[in-house]
């Protein structure tokens, strides 16, 4: 009976083994609102990867440059995330895996991994999005300022190393930025301020305008 129930265990714990060995893609719902590789996976990218000493314009053979789409391209399987070096790198768990960021570098969160994904899965395509009408009305720090924060400027900005000594993990380390000026004469490209986002573009005039009236409004935790 003993050697029974070992041998029962054992043909469990193997089958558990298998299924959890599966890598089953995502699924794409329906209703999956549509990712912008211009918007939103090519700046989370540059700010997370391509820099100094990763895998930026000016990275060796041994770091593979990731600043545009083409380069991107190269480690990504259209429709299959699990398949998808980025992909692969930017969720890996075990210590046996490559992970990305490096650390100390703090990894990806599970909203920018989801965008990732589901930019994989709806075909990796060279896109852009319409900016949609700029509504600067009721602007809260939450909804409007945080989100901006998150893809473009905490991949440099945040975990035991920022660059430049400045980082935006908080509220009150965004603030601080906010009432010296500095954080506007970044996003705004002023002549005295060192222009931000790292390679990118220039956020849009609506994104811009926003930061601005938030700062006039006191920058408020809202």
């Amino acid at each position: 009976m003993k050697i029974y129930f070992i041998f029962c265990t054992f043909i469990f714990l193997f089958f558990v083994m298998i299924l959890l060995s599966c890598s089953h893609e995502p699924v794409l719902m329906p209703d999956t609102p549509v990712v912008c590789f211009q918007e939103q996976v090519l700046p989370l990218i540059n700010s997370n990867c391509a820099i100094p000493g990763c895998h930026s314009a000016s990275s060796g053979e041994e770091e593979p440059p990731l600043t545009t789409y083409d380069e991107i391209l190269n480690y990504v399987e259209p429709g299959k995330p699990n398949k998808s070096e980025i992909y692969k790198t930017i969720t890996a768990n075990s210590i046996l895996e490559e992970s990305m960021p490096p650390k100390p570098r703090l990894k990806l969160s599970s909203y920018q991994v989801s965008l990732i994904s589901i930019w994989i899965l709806q075909g990796a395509p060279d896109n852009s999005c319409p900016e949609p009408p700029c509504d600067t009305l009721d602007l809260t720090f939450s909804n409007d300022i945080s989100p901006v924060i998150d893809i473009y400027c905490k991949g440099c900005h945040i975990g035991p190393d920022p660059s430049g000594g400045i980082s935006l993990e908080t509220y009150n380390q965004v603030l601080a930025l906010a009432q010296n000026g500095r954080l506007y004469g970044s996003v705004s490209h002023d002549p005295l301020f060192k222009p931000m986002p790292y390679q990118s573009a220039q956020l849009s005039d609506c994104i811009v305008t926003m930061f601005r009236i938030w700062i006039e409004n006191g920058s408020p935790n809202n």
